[in-house]
């Protein structure tokens, strides 16, 4: 067990009660041009080794949201190889699950969370139930429906015991709007994997530069069947700056394909 596995149980307890929501959203992989290339040539997402988790090497997910920022740190650039790129699985995917989080576990390492938290609160505290079930129980127990989640916009704020302490944390987290408040990694659900993931089988779109389409990276995708979402291409902004960009090609696929069919007006 690694040491932040550690935590007292209560709101893995709390969130295994409810049943999830009917709405099965994919899982995604963000990465960057570069990595994708690469994978794409092995033919599988492969786990890497962690500096959170420390000694374990993983592949990190998220339900439905694209809340990863791949290169955060570089400036602007016009090379393709920094630009992000999302995978969507297949939502029949089914692999080994190591750890489920309600947010991103990098960022609660780096305090961005701490104005919601005890400073006693440890991340193993915020563990879940390690299976793909545990997604829609988040969603359902503190968010109402998929479509609220994938907005970030919880319904209402749920109103929770008062001993229900890593509860109502999360929910004041996800809640948030004023100026300070935690960006999309704050709520988004996180999904460790702990095996490879063949392309092939179970990736069924990749949201990808425009200049991707016609080049190799693109035939190898049409070859194996995978649908394109690309986006254009502006001169010199940082990749973190195609965030919004990426959640959109994200959320008008979902409701092109009947996953929400009320996502976009």
């Amino acid at each position: 067990m690694h040491d932040h596995d550690k935590g007292n149980g209560r709101l893995k307890k709390l969130v295994a009660q409810t049943a999830p929501t009917q709405t099965r959203l994919p899982l995604v992989h963000s990465t960057d041009g570069y990595l994708f290339g690469d994978a794409l040539v092995e033919g599988r997402l492969e786990p890497q080794d962690c500096n959170v988790f420390t000694g374990e090497a993983l592949l990190y997910t998220f339900y439905g949201r694209p809340s990863f920022r791949p290169n955060m740190a570089e400036f602007a650039t016009t090379m393709d190889h920094y630009l992000p790129v999302c995978l969507i699985f297949k939502r029949s995917f089914f692999g080994e699950v190591r750890r489920v989080f309600p947010f991103d576990t990098g960022a609660f390492v780096n305090d961005f969370y701490r104005s919601y938290l005890h400073r006693k609160m440890m991340l193993g505290d915020f563990a879940l139930e390690p299976d793909l079930d545990t997604p829609g129980r988040v969603i359902a127990t503190f968010f109402g429906t998929a479509r609220s989640y994938l907005q970030a916009q919880p319904t209402s704020p749920v109103k929770f015991d008062a001993g229900q302490f890593e509860a109502k944390s999360y929910s004041a987290l996800i809640d948030a709007r004023d100026s300070n408040a935690m960006d999309s990694r704050g709520s988004g659900i996180e999904v460790q994997l702990a095996e490879p993931v063949a392309i092939a089988h179970w990736v069924e779109a990749v949201v990808v530069p425009s200049t991707f389409v016609d080049s190799s990276i693109g035939k190898e995708l049409r070859r194996l069947n995978i649908e394109m979402l690309p986006y254009d291409v502006q001169g010199r902004l940082r990749p973190s700056e195609y965030t919004s960009t990426i959640t959109d090609r994200c959320m008008h696929y979902y409701a092109k394909n009947g996953m929400l069919e009320d996502i976009i007006g």
